[in-house]
């Protein structure tokens, strides 16, 4: 009796911290649909205006979603199996490059691909061949080339990081028998190693895809003129039209769980279970595979192509912010005024310092109690359902949070919490907090889950019992201990996070500035020189972080 009711208490509190911030904003335009659309489809100033730019976000969102997935795909494969299997060297700081736009803050890392792609001393303007435009298109998608940029290098690690895993804990058993069968390199891969990573290979394009959905802060920086449901939701916030954001929030998570749960659902189904059948097009393949495995210094153009993809995507956009920094630090370098260098901006009498100060504690703060709090709800959630019937019904809503935009989770919690619902927050640290644990909970929660899953607990936990150990005796001495690893791994990711998260917190944050939000509105208010000096800031704290997970998850 007291187990079932221990187990209802944590499940309450997953719904109301997790399941309901998420969730609730649909409930809200339901409830308010008559005001909504009036103003959706005959608002008294602007008529059907503001659906079209509902619809116009969105149709862009998903083009850009879509691009993202399928380049993506073209370039997180083979550089998830290439780390996997060693061939770029040194492995340690590929794996580092690739894992650095975790960390980084996104609004930093926007800011970066603006300066390296589009200012005039970016690094086309450098080699002499222009700059790109923020409205320049990419052909078929018709989405922002700058855009495109910086989605795919934000969400490249959600494909290679889960596929280099499932790559390694699957080995090369099968390459080899393959390769002793004669088969070529590049037929092995086709034949073996992709269909078996398939479910691998879906996942993470569904994170990846999600990811683009929900991005808000690089977003603002680089996007100009063009808009993203993300951004609008937050500019229609700002406008005072909740209905309306709602509307078009309900709509983005809509549309994400109709690409996402039947991506989920195939993942799960698509498995390699059918014979080889020889036929002509397979053979003709082959022979082609064969000859193009034959050509002399493959490997090497193959290596070289992707680290300058690497060098281009990621490394690049983050060393320009550290090149432009003491050409802006005394003045502007193009007009000379000393009011456009970092010294005056960061440090003179009405200088962002303070500013900056202020915001990395309420970012620290935030990023701590959240983390915290969100480790403290795991723990209960995973103690309460292992090993029970509700262990895969709860892991698949509690990444809920995950698939919601963060604008739209952060408008969702701010309906449900502010004034407009329980009233119980208003804009500010608090209402900040409870939104970044939302969202860390679910990080926090699988990498225990799979940490427990991989190391087998239960063989060390039923040793404990037969030795007169009492359940809550083994969970303490013997379980936490062994989750250990993966109990901090998932809290860095967590907190590195919540300290770069944008979309959700530019709504919910009142007076309470974050660094992230600091560095939108630097660019927003044409400050370039502190902006650049607070992404430096940032990237320096995103590689001692960085430094941090790396030493623990030895």
């Amino acid at each position: 009796m007291l187990w079932k009711a221990y187990r209802a208490a944590v499940l309450a509190v997953m719904f109301v911290v997790v399941l309901a911030p998420a969730l609730y904003i649909v409930g809200y335009t339901l409830a308010n649909y008559k005001e909504i659309l009036v103003d959706t489809f005959s608002h008294e100033v602007v008529g059907r205006g503001y659906l079209d730019l509902m619809l116009r976000a969105l149709s862009l969102s998903l083009r850009l979603g879509l691009a993202v997935v399928l380049v993506d795909l073209v370039l997180g494969v083979p550089l998830a199996y290439v780390v996997a299997r060693g061939k770029l060297k040194p492995s340690w700081l590929v794996e580092d490059v690739i894992t650095l736009p975790l960390v980084v803050p996104t609004s930093a890392f926007g800011f970066a691909i603006l300066l390296t792609w589009s200012s005039p001393g970016g690094l086309l303007q450098l080699l002499g061949l222009g700059r790109i435009s923020q409205q320049h298109l990419v052909p078929l998608f018709n989405v922002p080339l700058l855009l495109l940029l910086t989605h795919v290098a934000l969400t490249l690690p959600y494909v290679i990081r889960p596929l280099t895993a499932v790559l390694r804990s699957m080995g090369s058993t099968y390459e080899v028998i393959s390769r002793s069968l004669k088969a070529s390199p590049l037929t092995t891969f086709r034949r073996i190693t992709v269909p078996l990573s398939i479910p691998a290979i879906v996942s993470s394009l569904v994170l990846a895809l999600t990811r683009s959905l929900g991005e808000t802060g690089a977003t603002m920086i680089v996007a100009g003129v063009s808009m993203t449901a993300s951004v609008a939701i937050v500019r229609l916030f700002y406008d005072m039209k909740l209905g309306l954001a709602s509307l078009l929030a309900t709509m983005l998570i809509a549309a994400a769980l109709m690409l996402v749960l039947p991506a989920e659902f195939l993942s799960k189904k698509l498995l390699v279970t059918r014979r080889y059948k020889e036929r002509r097009l397979e053979t003709r393949l082959s022979r082609i595979e064969r000859k193009i495995s034959a050509v002399k210094h493959l490997a090497l153009a193959r290596d070289v192509t992707l680290y300058i993809t690497l060098l281009l995507v990621i490394v690049a956009p983050l060393l320009f912010i550290f090149k432009n920094l003491p050409e802006y630090w005394y003045a502007d370098p193009y007009s000379g005024k000393v009011e456009g260098g970092i010294l005056y901006q960061v440090f003179g009498p009405t200088g962002y310092f303070s500013s900056i100060i202020r915001a990395t504690l309420n970012s620290i703060v935030i990023a701590g109690l959240s983390t915290l709090a969100a480790l403290y709800i795991s723990i209960l959630i995973f103690t309460a359902i292992r090993n029970s019937k509700l262990e895969y019904p709860i892991r698949a809503l509690i990444r809920v949070p995950l698939i919601v935009p963060t604008s739209a989770l952060g408008l969702s919690a701010l309906l449900l919490f502010g004034e407009k619902g329980l009233g119980i927050a208003t804009p500010s640290i608090w209402l900040t907090t409870i939104v970044h644990t939302s969202f860390s909970v679910p990080i926090i929660f699988e990498t225990l889950m799979s940490t427990y899953e991989t190391l087998n607990i239960e063989d060390f936990e039923e040793t404990a019992r037969t030795l007169g150990a009492t359940a809550y005796d083994a969970l303490e001495t013997v379980t936490l201990p062994l989750l250990k690893r993966g109990i901090v791994a998932g809290s860095l990711l967590a907190f590195t996070h919540s300290l770069g998260e944008t979309g959700a917190t530019i709504i919910v944050m009142g007076k309470d500035v974050t660094v992230p939000v600091l560095v939108v509105h630097m660019a927003e208010a044409l400050a370039v020189p502190a902006a650049l000096f607070t992404s430096a800031y940032l990237l320096l704290i995103a590689v001692v972080l960085l430094v941090l997970t790396r030493k623990i998850s030895r």
